[in-house]
């Protein structure tokens, strides 16, 4: 199969379960969204194992919106997206603002589990840069796939087990609100390193 053909058979298999779960969005944005997974399949896939390694490409692994794919990957990034656009729209919190507010927060507001959790999860994606010199010095490219992964991996496993939009706790709301706005821009970074863009909604 050409890499056309198998990108146009990726989109509308994308663009398809797109429509399924968005029926509000108008058709040219469906096409949009299904051409940026069916991009995102394909990248992470073929970069994902190996240089040494014979790949057999599995349309329904590339496309999954779970497990080690480039869409699963997209779809960490739009989680992160959208508790801004909530935080945004309930509490008029953009993460400029969380930023700001950084330097007046004591560590002392989280416990001793949720720090750890929160600084775990800061500390893999902060990893990004020395993964990105390992991947120039080797030109092992699946190292930065294995990366990412793990960090949208490790940001899901936050997400339920640390709620930012239904903490009542302030301080606790805007640490893991930084968090997460410094893993949803690492993870783009990584994201976009490997030609993958973002799309507004899955």
């Amino acid at each position: 199969m050409k890499a056309d053909d198998l990108i146009d058979r990726l989109e509308r298999t994308a663009s398809q379960e797109v429509a399924k779960r968005n029926d509000d969005l108008a058709p040219e944005d469906v096409g949009r969204i299904g051409r940026q997974i069916a991009v995102a399949a394909v990248r992470y896939f073929m970069i994902k194992y190996s240089r040494g390694k014979v790949i057999a490409f599995d349309i329904g692994e590339a496309l999954s919106f779970e497990g080690e794919s480039g869409p699963y990957l997209q779809y960490a990034v739009v989680r992160a997206n959208n508790i801004f656009s909530k935080l945004a729209e309930r509490l008029s919190l953009s993460d400029d603002a969380v930023r700001a507010q950084i330097d007046t927060l004591s560590p002392d507001a989280l416990t001793s589990t949720e720090g750890d959790e929160a600084w775990g999860l800061v500390l893999e994606a902060s990893r990004l840069d020395e993964i990105v010199e390992q991947v120039v010095r080797t030109l092992e490219f699946s190292v930065l796939a294995k990366h990412a992964f793990s960090l949208a991996q490790a940001f899901n496993a936050f997400y339920h087990r640390a709620p930012i939009l239904n903490e009542e706790r302030e301080e606790v709301r805007l640490w893991r609100a930084a968090a997460v706005a410094y893993v949803r821009l690492q993870l783009t970074r990584a994201l976009d390193l490997m030609g993958i863009g973002v799309p507004v909604r899955m």
